[in-house]
């Protein structure tokens, strides 16, 4: 077995041993997403890098790997908001414990999550930043009616685009490169901005990012953390005088007791253009190094590079 780990020449491909326990995937698809390439960045590390991945059983069935464990016992788990389990980030496959950039990976059997009726596998892949668009605008409150303007258009705010589209919310978009926009707009966004907005989602995580959402949200309006702030950034006077509402999300978990990443897939069966739009690249997983090579080079303008064994 192969999987694609940080060394100290790099990412690499290398020879793997099945760890973990439980159901095993063989890997039809898997994601490279911008935490991959920070992991990667950070130095070499034992574990198998990818959380956005699908495939197949051993039975055959098709799914989608959900790649966080909750313990199911601490408080939060039992709120029902099992993102905030408190040892959630000891169980994230492609983080803590192996994940899906290889030929196959092991599961907790409550991760694989079967596909629903019209959802291609090799869309699938998409499922995993699809929940995270869906629970941010679900922590958010976004619904019909609302003003919503998603800055960065890289995957998850792409995703964000669209899921804002199927809750029946027009949105704008507010990128820096064309193509990417180009991209928001064959998912229904609107590239231009409005004085204010109920809701901003800031997809890019970043000082800049943040100081626009809270310019153009409107006082007493949310701003919703979608992206990753690799580095500590400030709150602005700004801030405090529209008595801004700042909302992260991390990863996905219940809403109204509804499990995000299982509706996450039945969304995107509904979904059938976003992978076209999202996935401009795709490589062998021999060529994984290639791949995060693409990924990482903002001249190459990748929205998301997938891999397939």
């Amino acid at each position: 077995m192969r999987g694609l780990r940080a060394t100290g020449d790099g990412v690499r491909v290398v020879p793997t041993e099945p760890s973990g326990e439980g159901v095993r995937v063989r890997v039809a698809r898997s994601g490279i997403c911008g935490s991959d390439l920070h992991l990667a960045s950070f130095g070499p590390s034992a574990v198998t890098l990818g959380h956005e991945f699908c495939g197949h059983l051993d039975d055959g069935t098709a799914v989608a790997v959900r790649p966080v464990v909750a313990c199911g016992r601490c408080p939060r788990c039992r709120e029902g908001q099992d993102q905030q389990c408190s040892t959630a980030l000891g169980t994230l496959y492609g983080v803590t414990r192996d994940g899906g950039l290889a030929d196959e990976a092991w599961v907790d059997p409550s991760c694989a999550t079967p596909l629903p009726d019209g959802l291609r596998l090799d869309h699938a892949v998409l499922v995993e930043p699809v929940a995270v668009a869906l629970h941010g605008l679900h922590r958010a409150g976004v619904e019909d009616g609302m003003r919503v303007l998603v800055l960065g258009a890289g995957p998850i705010g792409l995703c964000a685009v669209a899921v804002a589209g199927l809750l029946g919310t027009a949105v704008d978009l507010e990128a820096r490169r064309s193509r990417r926009l180009a991209a928001g707009e064959r998912l229904g966004a609107r590239v231009a901005t409005a004085p204010e907005y109920d809701v901003v989602v800031d997809a890019a995580g970043t000082q800049g990012s943040l100081d626009r959402a809270v310019a153009l949200v409107r006082p007493g309006g949310t701003v919703a953390v979608l992206g990753t702030y690799w580095s500590p950034v400030a709150l602005g006077l700004g801030f405090q005088m529209k008595e801004v509402t700042l909302l992260p999300a991390f990863v996905y978990g219940h809403h109204h007791g509804v499990g995000e990443f299982e509706e996450a897939a039945r969304l995107l069966a509904r979904l059938p253009d976003l992978a076209e739009v999202l996935v401009t690249h795709e490589f062998a997983l021999d060529d994984a190094v290639e791949a995060f090579r693409v990924a990482g080079d903002r001249h190459e303008d990748a929205i998301k590079v997938v891999l397939r064994p």
